[in-house]
């Protein structure tokens, strides 16, 4: 008989090893899914804040120059800057496409990512308004500002163009 000096691992050893990645990976995939969630939806909140920011600022430019938009409605898409930025010099601005295309512009940054936004509401002293932003059509979760939802489940229950928010006391 031969005296074999071959070093390396038995089969039994390899699929006990296999199993136990198997294991990990069953524990762990899980978790994981559930912090990309969060991910996501701190994402789709920020980019909401900053449309609002971006929209907020649009309005007091527009305001500066004696131009005053009491309610304002805008769903767009922001994967693309703006291909002009209407001027406030003229005679006739208009207002909406103004911020239409400040926000956009502020968002494009992102690239493919800019994703869609929607603003609503009555922007005057008293007035309340807010805005909506999600990566694509059909996406479950959706960010908001203000009152931005605070759980993945919350984010994945809004509707994209349907703002939840408190009226002002």
């Amino acid at each position: 008989m031969k005296n074999s000096n071959k070093k390396g691992f038995t089969l039994v050893e390899l699929v006990v090893v296999i199993a136990i990645i198997g294991v990990l990976a069953a524990i762990l995939v899980p978790s994981m899914m559930g912090y990309v969630k969060k991910s996501r939806l701190k994402t789709a909140n920020g980019n909401a804040k900053t449309a609002y920011n971006t929209a907020a600022g649009a309005l007091a430019d527009l305001e500066t120059n004696g131009i005053q938009l009491e309610t304002i409605d805008i769903t767009q898409n922001c994967t693309t800057p703006a291909a002009s930025v209407p001027d406030l010099d003229g005679d006739t601005v208009d207002g909406v496409a103004y911020v239409t295309a400040i926000v956009q512009n502020a968002l494009a940054a992102n690239g493919n990512d800019g994703g869609e936004v929607y603003i609503n509401g009555n922007t005057t002293a008293t007035g309340v308004w807010g805005a909506q932003w999600h990566r694509k059509s059909g996406d479950k979760i959706v960010g908001q500002y203000p009152e931005a939802p605070s759980t993945v489940e919350k984010a994945e229950a809004m509707k994209f163009g349907e703002l939840k928010l408190k009226n002002k006391a």
